[in-house]
């Protein structure tokens, strides 16, 4: 097992490979620990740093697996653009951890609107500039529903996937439109968009991938997604707004559309997540069940 980093362990580490200069005012506090990660938050005047440690042994999930080189890559780009934080440092740590630190002015306001989310969102699917090494991810209706009954699968004895299969959609639905694969986030929603001096920018880059633009607006929308991050579920009238104000209104009809598919998917994957973490992980096998159990109420009623 990995030695576990103590505060001052991370410490060292940021000032090795920060260049700030003067550590004196510097504060680092932990903050809550996700499933794939441990983050700190170092803070100076004017400025703050997140610290992601990547847990290993997590690349192997099959539909999200956490790539730390590929979320790098994504800031070193995106940051450019306005769409993303300043990549600081991404390094393996002595334990063989990597360890990811993004930058940004310190805000005045934390507040994320679904207005600004839509924008922000819209202006990363229109991007014209490849982000390298960025894995495929399934795209378009069938290929959608594909990858959830390659989960259920997975989980033969599960009497849940049974009745999951029951609200699967039929084949043949959507549009049947042929979409340009374009940079996807893949877990999107107000947990993964931070607030900084220079407006919202989005984090948690490393289950992105090239897919369909659809995508993002269906976790923005999923209550299941929303509560894995601990937020409430959108009202409706905040989802209507977000679907107004996303910049292709074209892509936004595509997604009313094919959300049967990509919410059906999302089940499918929190109820192989409940099953198969039951022993391992309790606590993230429940988490997973309330997800689940929001993604097919929200499947129910958005049924046509």
């Amino acid at each position: 097992m990995l030695r576990t980093l103590t505060d001052s362990d991370v410490l060292a580490l940021l000032k090795a490979h920060l260049s700030i200069g003067d550590w004196t005012s510097a504060r680092l506090r932990e903050l809550p620990m996700a499933y794939t990660s441990r983050f700190w938050q170092l803070d100076i005047p004017g400025r703050s740093f997140v610290i992601k440690e990547f847990f290993p042994e997590n690349e192997d999930n099959p539909l999200y697996p956490t790539l730390p080189r590929q979320e790098a890559d994504a800031l070193s780009v995106l940051a450019k653009h306005g769409l993303a934080p300043d990549l600081e440092a991404f390094f393996e740590t002595p334990t063989g951890s990597p360890m990811l630190v993004y930058g940004y002015p310190a805000p005045r306001s934390r507040e994320i609107d679904v207005r600004e989310a839509a924008e922000l969102i819209g202006r990363i699917a229109s991007l014209p500039e490849p982000v390298p090494w960025h894995q495929t991810v399934p795209a378009g209706f069938e290929e959608v529903l594909a990858r959830g009954d390659a989960m259920l699968a997975m989980i033969p004895q599960s009497r849940k996937a049974a009745n999951l299969k029951r609200l699967r959609p039929k084949d043949g639905g959507g549009t049947g439109a042929v979409v340009p694969r374009k940079l996807v986030h893949r877990s999107f929603c107000l947990g993964t968009i931070q607030a900084t001096g220079f407006g919202a920018r989005l984090i948690d880059w490393q289950f992105a991938g090239l897919g369909d633009p659809v995508e993002d607006i269906a976790g923005f929308l999923s209550p299941g997604l929303a509560t894995l991050y601990g937020l409430h579920a959108l009202v409706a009238y905040a989802e209507e707004m977000f679907l107004a104000h996303y910049p292709d209104q074209d892509t936004a009809a595509r997604y009313l559309e094919e959300r049967p598919a990509y919410h059906w998917q999302f089940a499918a994957y929190c109820l192989y997540r409940q099953e198969t973490l039951v022993h391992k992980n309790a606590p993230a096998a429940r988490a997973y069940g309330k997800a689940l159990e929001a993604e097919v109420d929200f499947l129910l009623k958005t049924r046509s």
